[in-house]
C-alpha cells in the first residue's frame, strides 16, 4: 500500500501523525491521524523509539481502516492507550 509518513510530533498525551495516501481510491496529499490518551512511554525508550512505535501503530490502524474500506474521509482520531505494548522480534527470542 501506498502509505508515507510526512510528519510526527506530539503534545503530552496527543500525537499528531501527517500522511500521503495513495492506494486504489483513496487519494489524500495531507491526512492527519490524532492519536489521543496515549500514556507516557516506558523510561527506557527514546524519542527515536517512540517515533518509530508511533509510525508503526499509526501505519497498521490506517492499513485496517482502508482494508475494510472504512477510512474517514479528512482524517481519523485512534485511542492509544496500548501503543507502547508492543511486541518486538527481540523479545520472543
Amino acid at each position: 500500500m501506498a502509505l508515507e509518513v510526512l510528519s510526527v510530533s506530539h503534545q503530552e498525551d496527543v500525537w499528531l501523525v501527517t500522511l500521503k495516501v495513495y492506494e486504489g481510491v483513496y487519494k489524500k496529499d495531507e491526512y492527519i491521524v490524532r492519536v489521543v490518551d496515549v500514556p507516557l512511554a516506558p523510561s527506557p525508550m527514546d524519542d527515536a523509539s517512540q517515533i518509530a512505535v508511533m509510525k508503526a501503530f499509526v501505519l497498521d490502524q490506517v492499513t485496517k481502516h482502508m482494508r475494510r474500506g472504512s477510512l474517514p474521509p479528512t482524517g481519523m482520531q485512534i485511542e492509544g492507550q496500548h501503543v507502547w505494548e508492543v511486541k518486538t522480534t527481540s523479545s520472543s527470542l
